[in-house]
Parts: structure tokens; C-alpha cells; sequence
């Protein structure tokens, strides 16, 4: 009976030292922001002060704003993710220090690339002399005279998305508008960055369709490790995580390698960005307007002796380039058509603004002709203020740094988190945030404000590569929208949008439900 007794007490002495040993470990660094004399809130065991969002219980729009709130006088305040010390910024001065004045303190994300996850090594996630090869010699890609020779695909592409979009109208039931959104962003891609026709438009069985829907639907696991994957990096090398489905990586390795092969076979030139790529792979560099190939510095040029663009490489940037452009721009588009369906007024004006530049130009729709849609900016504008596709911005400190105007002193590994969704829903920078106003995009409106109160794209050297084409792809697909219909609430249309609490990125829970009806 005692050897029985005898061994249950050890084993209990056992299970409550490892529980301790775990809890001093887990709680060790919570007095990290108390010993600095930084305001922060009391984390949770195991969660720190993310466990709504990391629980499925908030949004990650709603959590940022909460925490946003939490400390309103000051310039920025402590936080824990897991048991990782974080300093969330509130200060546009200390934004525009960390994303531009002391760039090379903060200029890696900080976001693990595993060998598992060969589409990882993307140009999001790369760090160092890497990132800053490969961001040179892609940025002639986004130029505007690319874009503009590429022009041309993403009209047909508006063309093909009138044409579901008349039969929609045809019918009186309401249409889930991301969803047709989402139909136009993936044959723009398909077509701009891989040179295929789709025809998601009217194929949803298609290979990129289904690849879309996997990618946009990760399960709760695969969420959960991309949220965790920067609080807990080493662990997340070790385990060999895969967030990105096994499924979708053969896929756009499989299609990357087809359509080098057929271009490099047959000499096909599309003036897509499947050609720019297969050009950096030849020759590292891209040729500017001029005919020239890019120049750059020394400095450039030692660190382009640090990555080669293989297939694997272009694997990655088409990826990366199909994710960041299909999700963020089809929820702008349903984001922009749900505002513009509860706002008659601002909708008309828009259609205007689209006709007047349309009809001045013979009735065509042209890239000098969507420039001059300056209402329409001013639209997308507040849309991506309202509802900014990404609700955080995260930089690591690089090195021992000292915030400016205090004593305080973030060692080297700190992450920063700019909360994007919270500047822009301050009402001390946006009066009456909630409103959707067009107005506070006007040019003198904009001089009133601090301008790193306003960051969809990210800020500094570190910002979307993409911005620009992104922009004109969520142009086209409002103006196939509103040239010949306009948008109505329904009795499916969700008011007030729900974010969905399981997307890193901004959207609706319930999806965008709304009438499509075609104008006299």
C-alpha cells in the first residue's frame, strides 16, 4: 500500500514540477514591459493578450481596435503574443520613424521561410540582402509602362466580367458580390502574371478556382500557425510546418514550370509578368522604358549576388503574386459595392466620374482614361481606409534601439505592430470613423492630416510592391460594375458587416449580398 502511495506522490511530484517548470517559462518575460516603465494590460497564461483573436472569439480587425484603445494618451504601449514582449505603436511620428527614418533597424517582417513551404520565399517574407536583391530587380516590373503595355488584358478581362454581370441582372435574386469579384481577380491574374486564360468568369471547376478556394479557406490549423508563426518561430522551423496546402504548392509549381517551358520553346512574349520573370531568370535584370537593362549601384549589386531567380523562385513571386492580389482586391471591390449599395448619392457620382472619363475618350476604356477617374479614387481611397485588407502592420528590431523622445530601449528580435485598423478608425484623424466619406480624400483634406495615419499599402521601402496594379485591378472591376449598373441593399445584404474572425485578412463573415440592376 506504501510502494502504491509511495509512487502516486511521485508521480504527482513529478507532473507539478514539469506544470511548474512550464508556467515559470511560460510567465518569464511578463515583467518585461513593467521594468521599462511602459504601460501594457496583464497578458493571459498560454496567450498573452492575443487569446480572442488566437481563440477564434474576435475578429482581427475588432482585437487591434480594442487593443488600439486601451491606452489613448499615450504614444505606444506593451502587449504579449504567446509570452513574446510586442510594442504596439499609436504615434504616426513613431510610425514614420520605424517604416522610414530607421528603416534599417526595422526592415525585416520577421516571418520564418521553412524548407517545407517552398512558396514561402516570396518577396513578403524574405529578409536582409535577399529581400533587398530581389526587390530591385522586380520593381521595374510594377512600372507604369508596364502596366500600361499590359493594360490591354485587364480590359478584356472587364469585358468578360460585363458580360456575367448583365446576366446577373437579369434576374431578380441578390449575388454574393465577392464572389463575382473574386471571378474577375483570378482571370486578371491568370491572365497578367501566367499568361492562361481561366474563364473562372464562367468555369468554376477550373484548377485556379479550386487553388483560390483553398488558399482563401485554410483550416483553423493552418490559421492559427500563421498567426503564431512570428511568436514562436523556432518552434515553427522545427515542427516543419506547411501552411500553405500541399495541393496548392504542386499547383503553381506544376503551371510555373509548364509555362516557362512553352514560352522559352515557342518564344511567346505577352508583356505579362510571366515574361518579366522568365527575363529576370535570363538576364537578372529587367530593361527599363528606355530599352536599357536597369542600372544600379554597387551597393545594388552586391546584394544581387545573393539570390538567383530558379523556377522555384518564380514559383514563389507568382504565388505570392496571385494570393496578395486575388484575396485583398476582390474583398475591395465587394467592400467598395457594399458602401456605394447603402450610399445612392455617392454611387451616382461615381458612375459620372466613370462615364464622363469613358465618353471623353470615344467611348473606350483606356489607362489614361482610369487615371483621370478621380472620384473613383477618391471611393477606393476611403474603401481601403474603412476597411484596410490587412489590419496590422509587423517589423522586427534589427538591433538595440532606443524610441525616440524616451528612455525606452527595445533589444535587438523586439517586434513592432503598427495597428493599422485602429489609425485608421481614430477619430481624432478621421472624424466620425464609421461614415463612409469619400471627402476625406480630397487633396486639401489629405494636406490636413498626418500621412502615415493612412497605410493599406505599408509605408517606406518596405511597402506593396504591387500597389499600383492593384489599384488598376480594382478599378476596372468597380467601373465593369457601374458603368452600365449600379448596386442595391437586399433583404440578404448584412448590416452592419461581421469580419470574419478566421481571415488574417479584412472581410465579411457572411459574405456580400447584394442586387445588380442594370441602368436605362
Amino acid at each position: 500500500m506504501w510502494n502504491i502511495l509511495k509512487e502516486f506522490l511521485e508521480q504527482y511530484f513529478l507532473l507539478g514540477l514539469f506544470v511548474g517548470i512550464l508556467y515559470c517559462f511560460l510567465t518569464s518575460t511578463y515583467d518585461f514591459w513593467e521594468k521599462r516603465g511602459v504601460p501594457f494590460r496583464k497578458p493571459t497564461i498560454l496567450f498573452g493578450n492575443f487569446a480572442p483573436m488566437l481563440l477564434f472569439r474576435k475578429s482581427l480587425p475588432e482585437g487591434i481596435m480594442e487593443m488600439y484603445e486601451w491606452f489613448k494618451d499615450d504614444r505606444y504601449f506593451g502587449a504579449f503574443r504567446v509570452r513574446s514582449p510586442v510594442l504596439i505603436l499609436r504615434d504616426p511620428d513613431l510610425v514614420k520613424n520605424i517604416c522610414v527614418k530607421n528603416f534599417a533597424c526595422f526592415s525585416n517582417r520577421g516571418i520564418p521561410v521553412n524548407s517545407q513551404d517552398p512558396l514561402s520565399a516570396h518577396l513578403f517574407n524574405l529578409e536582409g540582402k535577399k529581400w533587398k536583391s530581389l526587390r530591385s530587380k522586380l520593381t521595374p516590373a510594377f512600372s507604369s509602362g508596364k502596366l500600361k503595355r499590359m493594360f490591354y488584358l485587364l480590359v478584356e478581362c472587364g469585358e468578360e466580367f460585363q458580360k456575367l454581370i448583365d446576366t446577373s441582372s437579369e434576374t431578380d435574386r441578390p449575388f454574393e458580390i465577392r464572389e463575382l469579384a473574386a471571378k474577375f481577380t483570378i482571370d486578371v491574374i491568370g491572365s497578367c502574371a501566367f499568361g492562361i486564360q481561366i474563364n473562372a468568369l464562367t468555369d468554376e471547376e477550373s484548377e485556379f478556382h479550386k487553388a483560390a478556394k483553398k488558399f482563401s479557406m485554410p483550416s483553423y490549423k493552418a490559421t492559427l500557425w500563421r498567426m503564431l508563426r512570428t511568436a514562436m518561430p523556432k518552434l515553427y522551423k522545427f515542427l516543419g510546418v506547411q501552411v500553405i496546402d500541399p495541393g496548392v504548392t504542386k499547383f503553381f509549381k506544376d503551371v510555373v514550370l509548364q509555362m516557362i517551358n512553352q514560352r522559352e520553346e515557342r518564344g511567346i512574349k505577352r508583356h505579362d509578368f510571366m515574361d518579366l520573370l522568365i527575363e529576370l531568370k535570363n538576364k537578372g535584370t529587367l530593361e527599363n522604358e528606355s530599352g536599357n537593362g536597369q542600372v544600379c549601384n554597387d551597393e545594388d549589386a552586391e546584394a544581387t549576388e545573393e539570390i538567383e531567380l530558379d523556377e522555384n523562385s518564380i514559383a514563389a513571386q507568382a504565388f505570392v503574386f496571385f494570393a496578395a492580389g486575388y484575396e485583398t482586391s476582390s474583398n475591395t471591390i465587394a467592400f467598395c459595392l457594399h458602401e456605394l449599395a447603402l450610399n445612392a448619392e455617392i454611387q451616382e457620382k461615381t458612375r459620372r466620374d466613370i462615364e464622363d472619363a469613358i465618353d471623353s475618350r470615344n467611348g473606350k476604356l483606356t489607362y489614361d482614361g482610369v487615371q483621370d477617374m478621380k472620384y473613383l479614387d477618391m471611393v477606393i481611397a476611403e474603401t481601403l481606409r474603412k476597411y484596410p485588407p490587412a489590419s496590422l502592420l509587423s517589423r522586427r528590431c534589427e538591433y538595440q534601439y532606443q524610441i525616440p523622445g524616451s528612455k525606452v530601449e527595445l533589444p535587438a528580435g523586439m517586434r513592432v505592430i503598427i495597428p493599422i485598423y485602429g489609425l485608421h478608425h481614430d477619430p481624432d484623424y478621421y472624424p466620425n470613423p464609421a461614415t463612409f466619406d469619400p471627402e476625406r480624400f480630397t487633396e486639401e483634406n489629405k494636406q490636413t492630416r498626418h500621412p502615415y495615419t493612412y497605410l493599406p499599402f505599408g509605408e517606406g521601402p518596405r511597402n506593396c510592391i504591387g500597389m499600383r496594379f492593384a489599384l488598376l485591378q480594382i478599378k476596372v472591376g468597380i467601373i465593369s460594375f457601374l458603368r452600365k449598373h449600379r448596386v442595391e441593399v437586399c433583404e440578404k445584404t448584412i448590416i452592419p458587416i461581421k469580419f470574419s474572425r478566421r481571415s488574417l485578412v479584412t472581410t465579411s463573415e457572411k459574405g456580400f449580398w447584394l442586387r445588380i440592376v442594370q441602368c436605362p
